[in-house]
């Protein structure tokens, strides 16, 4: 099997804030998938942000900061 990417660990992450702060049922699956995209657009929106629905390093760094620690 081919290792996973790195970035798996770092969508977990989001994910775990994401469904721990209200934005939706998200598994901390480290896939990006609808119900991910959404929470992350939802989040971007509340947070003046462009509602991409991707993880960016912004989007984690907001994250972290409403988590109180880093995520990385």
């Amino acid at each position: 099997p081919t290792p996973a990417p790195a970035s798996d660990t770092r969508v977990r992450a989001v994910q775990r804030v994401l469904a721990e702060f209200g934005y939706g049922q998200i598994e901390p699956t480290g896939v990006i998938d609808t119900n991910t995209k959404v929470a992350i657009e939802k989040f971007q929106r509340e947070h003046a942000m462009a509602p991409t629905g991707e993880v960016t390093d912004k989007l984690v760094q907001a994250l972290g900061a409403l988590a109180g620690h880093p995520l990385e």
